[in-house]
Formats: structure tokens, C-alpha cells, sequence
């Protein structure tokens, strides 16, 4: 059965790419890509979670698809310590893309590299959560992080954040030295929940994508600079909707 899932990931690979070549879209200027979304329960295999209860906390979480077709995060994090005293702190909850996956061609990562953005369009609660990326270059336990700045809690809402605003931590601890983020193999995208408040949690998101506006391509500037002119300014001219 693994083998022949591998030969299927290889083939549907394979077919991809030829696609793109005859289509033309290696030609093209991307504009934003795909990087996870949940449309249906499908979908939910592409995803994996967990919380302080993997280490004998007491936080609950767990990952659904709602009626309306988005992905539904939720859960209860608890602060009760684990009876294992090396444990000083509790409450903890994360869901993020699986691993990815081996094919003939190569490992599906995602180029982050050609884009400036992490757009997220989500609904969340007043809680804090963390948006995590992963890239090829970490040890297991680093991530980069940035706090999802949520601006209507209960609403929908787009969130940009630069590639480049993303924190390097291990463990949930910030890391002294901060060495650029490796965009050229990224592996996982997810969200995080540890703010230290005892109670039930939500946060519901659509899809997840890297993404240039009109003024940048990657790291590139694609117009002059304009005094005063920054990422928010070019946020403020995206579509919203998109």
C-alpha cells in the first residue's frame, strides 16, 4: 500500500508539472499560490493536530469542516499540569499541513521564495493565536512564528503578514540569533494556541496563501520607492476579497 501510494503521489506529480509546461504558467508572473486550505473533510488528511494531552496535559482540540465548507480549529485548553513534575507550565494546542510527501521527482515542498506574503483569511476569537511556518533548513523543534493579528474577532477577515516579520523559535522560545527564514523549501503552515487562559478556543480558516501585490515580486520591488510607502500601504491596495 506504500509503495503504491508513492508511485500515485510520483504520477499525479508528474502530471502537474506537464501541465504547467503546456499551459505556459512557468512563463507567468505569479500573483499568489495555494498553500493549504479545507474545503471538505478530504481534505482534513492533508492536516494534523495535537495538544499538551501528548505529554499528559488536559487541553482538548480537534480539527472539523463546517457547513459553510471551512476548516473549524477548536477546542479547551486547560492549565492543569501534568502529573509529571518536570512539567512547570500547561495549555497547549496546535494544528498545522502534515510532513510532505516523498514522490520519483522530488519532496512537495512550496517556494516561498517568489512571493512577499502569508495571506490567511480566517475568523477567529479574542484569544492569541500564532501562525507557524516550517522550513527544510530547521532542526525539529524551530519554527517561525507571528502572532495572527486579528482585527474582528467573530468575523471573517484577511490577514497579510510579510515573510520576513517571521519570529525564529524553538520550542516556543525566541532564539538569539535570527538567520534569515529559508524560502526555497518550505514544508509546513499551522496555527498555534498558548496564551495561558484556561477555556475553550475557536478559530476557522478558509485557505492559506503566499502572495505578491502589484508593487512586489518575491523580495523584488517592482516600483520606485515612494517615501512613506510601506507593506501596509501595499496591503491596503490588494482586494480583500480575493
Amino acid at each position: 500500500m506504500a509503495m503504491y501510494k508513492y508511485l500515485e503521489r510520483s504520477a499525479n506529480a508528474l502530471r502537474d508539472n506537464a501541465n504547467k509546461i503546456y499551459s505556459g504558467e512557468y512563463l507567468k508572473r505569479q500573483t499568489d499560490y495555494l498553500v493549504a486550505s479545507v474545503y471538505s473533510k478530504a481534505d482534513l488528511a492533508r492536516w494534523t493536530k495535537g495538544t499538551d494531552r501528548d505529554i499528559g496535559g488536559f487541553s482538548d482540540a480537534w480539527l472539523d469542516v463546517t457547513r459553510a465548507g471551512h476548516a473549524r480549529f477548536h477546542g479547551y485548553l486547560s492549565q492543569k499540569l501534568p502529573e509529571d513534575t518536570r512539567f512547570k507550565r500547561s495549555g497547549y494546542a496546535m494544528v498545522r499541513t502534515r510532513d510532505p510527501q516523498m514522490t520519483l521527482l522530488s519532496t512537495d515542498y512550496w517556494d516561498a521564495g517568489l512571493f512577499r506574503y502569508l495571506v490567511l483569511r480566517v475568523k477567529a476569537d479574542r484569544r492569541k493565536y500564532f501562525v507557524n511556518l516550517k522550513s527544510d533548513a530547521l532542526i525539529p523543534t524551530d519554527i517561525y512564528q507571528h502572532l495572527l493579528p486579528i482585527r474582528t474577532p467573530g468575523q471573517w477577515e484577511t490577514v497579510v503578514i510579510p515573510f520576513n516579520m517571521f519570529t525564529l523559535t524553538s520550542n516556543s522560545v525566541i532564539i538569539a540569533s535570527q538567520p534569515t527564514m529559508y524560502l526555497a523549501k518550505m514544508e509546513t503552515v499551522g496555527f498555534s494556541l498558548s496564551d495561558r487562559q484556561e477555556g475553550p478556543f475557536s478559530l476557522e480558516f478558509a485557505w492559506i496563501k503566499a502572495f505578491n501585490s502589484a508593487r512586489t515580486h518575491g523580495n523584488i520591488v517592482r516600483m520606485p520607492f515612494v517615501h512613506g510607502v510601506t507593506w501596509k500601504t501595499d496591503f491596503e491596495r490588494m482586494n480583500k476579497n480575493f
